[in-house]
């Protein structure tokens, strides 16, 4: 491959990663295992949202990591480590340092406003409606959605520092035994994944998590050795259904396994502690690696195979589709908070506040991002077509 190719397939599975995060988000109004803390938790519940929701989880971000370091690899060789670095500052620690701010100041205003005009309250909106009354410490300010750009901010400059220091091609190695590689590589993330109740959560905290860097680490590392070795997706294409069952096999008994909290009182107790380390604990990681690597793996084929083309209007949805990332938790928010006044069917309510989210989020990067300076760091310059 020459180094000025485009590799549309990894651009179209980045901008899938991206868009499927805002189905995943706005199903989580409906997840049993959430009602009670996530702030626009509709009464209305499905084991099937649950079910079809978390799968995503497994994958969506891990497939994102392993994009970011495929194409850091391909920056490197197409412009160098310093070119590398200074295009990652503008297209991921600005958007960052920009938008987080505006984010976090929307979250603000759009649950006071919920506070004070939504009747059918969900409980955590209901609950810091109470604790609004008695103001005692302020909340703690997280990276929001946002944090798989401030988790990227640290990989790349571990990267650089590694180029630097190391000339190792490892995964010249790797690619010389795909089956083993199946078999035992998806082990290495299980240490990360013991140290986290399932499914895993974001790691949103600014003091950097280090079993992120172990698990989501670990798959932009494996992207950025797969620049150089492409060649290793035909060895493991005829393992593709394989995988995929594999995957759906593992995830049914993950979906049974992993522990529903009932209470508030008990899921915040959880999320201030670690989980023990037994063998169910071991099982629900062994699971999670095995899944997110197989399913990453099958999706990257399948994407090379039919998505490695780029017409006007795929283009369009992938520039557009880190924006709409972005903005999209906010917007989601807004109208799911509406819909908590609503009787409306569950499935009508989250098509709803999916296509509107997505609607709302391509409309404005069309009229206020494409053309102008936001859209140029988000995506580069770009120039207005002829045709």
């Amino acid at each position: 491959m020459g180094s000025h190719s485009r590799v549309h397939y990894m651009d179209n599975l980045r901008a899938f990663a991206m868009l499927l995060g805002v189905f995943f988000h706005a199903a989580l109004a409906y997840s049993p295992a959430l009602k009670e803390v996530w702030l626009p938790a509709s009464p209305q519940t499905s084991e099937v949202v649950d079910f079809m929701a978390f799968f995503s989880h497994t994958f969506r971000m891990p497939l994102f990591f392993l994009i970011a370091g495929f194409f850091c690899a391909l920056l490197i060789q197409k412009r160098g480590l310093g070119a590398m670095l200074k295009n990652r500052l503008m297209r991921i620690t600005l958007p960052l340092s920009i938008f987080l701010p505006l984010v976090l100041t929307a979250f603000a205003i759009l649950i006071g406003w919920a506070m004070e005009n939504i009747q059918a309250k969900s409980p955590m909106l209901g609950l810091i409606a109470m604790m609004a009354q008695y103001p005692d410490a302020p909340p703690p300010v997280t990276t929001t959605h946002l944090w798989f750009l401030y988790q990227l901010t640290f990989f790349y400059l571990v990267t650089a520092i590694a180029v630097k220091s190391f000339k190792f091609d490892w995964m010249s190695r790797i690619i010389k035994m795909p089956k083993l590689f199946l078999l035992l590589g998806p082990l290495l993330l299980v240490p990360a994944l013991l140290t986290q109740h399932a499914p895993i959560p974001a790691p949103e905290q600014f003091m950097p998590q280090l079993w992120s860097f172990g698990f989501f680490g670990m798959f932009f590392v494996f992207g950025f050795g797969l620049f150089t070795h492409q060649e290793f997706l035909d060895k493991l294409q005829p393992y593709g259904w394989l995988m995929f069952a594999t995957s759906v096999a593992a995830y049914i008994l993950f979906f049974e396994l992993f522990p529903r909290h009932s209470s508030m009182q008990e899921i915040m107790t959880v999320m201030a502690t670690s989980p023990s380390i037994d063998l169910k604990q071991i099982g629900l990681g062994a699971l999670q690696a095995y899944i997110s690597v197989f399913m990453s793996l099958v999706l990257i084929i399948v994407g090379r195979s039919l998505f490695n083309k780029q017409s006007p209007s795929v283009k369009l949805i992938a520039d557009s589709s880190y924006w709409i990332y972005i903005i999209h938790l906010p917007v989601l928010w807004l109208i799911q908070f509406y819909l908590l006044d609503t009787q409306w069917p569950l499935l009508v309510e989250f098509f709803l506040s999916s296509i509107c989210t997505l609607a709302i989020g391509l409309i404005s990067y069309l009229l206020l991002v494409r053309w102008t300076p936001i859209g140029w760091f988000l995506n580069g310059k770009k120039k207005p077509s002829n045709t």
